[in-house]
C-alpha cells in the first residue's frame, strides 16, 4: 500500500489512513483516495477518474476544463469522511 496522504487516531487508537492508488487495471498512475480504518476494516473510496475517461466523455475534444489529474480537488471529501469516522469509530 502507499504512503498515507494523512491519518487520523480514534478513541480506541486506530489510525484511518487517506492514501492514493490507481482504481483501473490499465492505469498506473493514481485515479483515487483510498481511506482505510485499521480498526474495524470500513474504507471509503474518492474517485476522480484518469485523462482517457475526460477525454472520451468530451466526445474527443481534449481534456475537460475542470478535470483534475492531481486529485487535489477531491482530497477535502476523503478528509470529511476520514475525520468522521475516526470521530465515531471505536475499534483498537
Amino acid at each position: 500500500m502507499a504512503d498515507p496522504i494523512a491519518r487520523f487516531k480514534n478513541i480506541g487508537g486506530a489510525v484511518v489512513a487517506i492514501t492514493e492508488q490507481s482504481g483501473y487495471l490499465d492505469v498506473k498512475h493514481p485515479t483515487e483516495h483510498l481511506v482505510v480504518c485499521s480498526g474495524c476494516g470500513a474504507s471509503h473510496r474518492v474517485t476522480w477518474g484518469y485523462d482517457l475517461w475526460h477525454e472520451e466523455q468530451s466526445y474527443g475534444g481534449g481534456l475537460k476544463v475542470d478535470f483534475d489529474s492531481t486529485g487535489r480537488e477531491y482530497l477535502p471529501a476523503a478528509r470529511k469522511w476520514a475525520q468522521d469516522h475516526a470521530a465515531k469509530c471505536r475499534a483498537l
